[in-house]
C-alpha cells in the first residue's frame, strides 16, 4: 500500500494536522483493505484534536490483478485517461508509454471515477464479472422510463436478492431494482460494438453519447 502524508485543516476545529493517505492498493497482496474501500472508511480523517470524522477525497488507485481491473479515483478536472501517469518514467518516450497503456487495455479493464460511490460501484461490477458499459446503458433506460422524475441516480450493487440497481432520490437510497439479466444478456450480444472502446470514464455521460451515436447511425 503506497502512502504519503498531506496537511489537512479540520473543518470542525480549524486545526491543521498531517493526514496519511493511501495512494493505492493491490488487493491481491493486501486483501484486508478491500473492506475499507467498499465502506469508504479509507477516506475518513479522524481529527486528533476534536475527534470529528470527515471524508477526504484524494487520488486513489484500486488494483485487482486476479480479476484484471484497475479503477482510479481522480479529480473531475483531470484528463479522461490519466493511466499514462502510472507508466511514466524519466527515460520513457510518450509513444512508448502510450503503447504500454494500449497493451494494458487489451488485458485489463481500466476505469476512472470521480466519487467514492462510483469507485465502489465499479469494483462491485467487475467482481460480479459484468460489463459496466452495458449497465450504464441499462441505467439510461430506467431513467427514461421514470415518469415521477424522482430518481437522482442509480448505483449497481449486490443485494441479498441478487444484483440490482439502488435507486437514489432526494431522501437517499429508497429501493432496489433487480437487474434484468435477460435484458443484460440481450444488450451484451451487441458488445462487439465496444471492441475498439478506449475510454476509461464509463458513466452516464458516456452512455448518453453512445446511445445518441447509435440512434444516428
Amino acid at each position: 500500500m503506497a502512502r504519503k502524508v498531506l496537511p489537512y485543516r479540520c473543518p470542525q476545529c480549524g486545526k491543521i494536522h498531517d493526514y496519511p493517505v493511501y495512494e493505492g492498493v493491490d488487493v491481491t497482496k493486501e486483501p484486508q483493505f478491500r473492506a475499507k474501500v467498499m465502506d469508504a472508511s479509507i477516506f475518513d480523517f479522524v481529527c486528533p484534536h476534536c475527534g470529528s470524522v470527515n471524508g477526504v477525497i484524494y487520488p486513489f488507485l484500486y488494483h485487482d490483478p486476479a480479476r484484471r481491473f484497475m479503477v482510479q479515483l481522480v479529480d473531475s478536472t483531470m484528463p479522461e485517461d490519466p493511466f499514462t501517469d502510472l507508466f511514466t518514467t524519466d527515460d520513457a518516450s510518450e509513444q512508448a508509454i502510450r503503447s504500454v497503456v494500449e497493451d494494458m487495455k487489451t488485458r485489463y479493464a481500466l476505469r476512472t471515477v470521480t466519487t467514492p460511490n462510483e469507485l465502489m460501484e465499479k469494483i462491485a461490477i467487475f467482481e460480479a464479472e459484468l460489463d459496466d458499459r452495458v449497465l450504464e446503458i441499462m441505467k439510461q433506460g430506467i431513467l427514461a422510463a421514470d415518469d415521477s422524475g424522482k430518481i437522482l441516480d442509480l448505483l449497481f450493487a449486490p443485494t441479498e436478492n441478487g444484483p440490482a440497481f439502488l435507486v437514489e432520490e432526494e431522501v437517499g437510497f429508497t429501493k432496489a431494482i433487480p437487474l434484468d439479466m435477460t435484458l443484460y444478456e440481450n444488450l451484451s450480444r451487441d458488445a462487439e460494438q465496444f471492441a475498439d472502446e478506449t475510454e476509461t470514464r464509463i458513466n452516464a455521460e458516456w452512455a448518453k453519447r453512445h446511445i445518441t451515436h447509435s440512434l444516428s447511425n
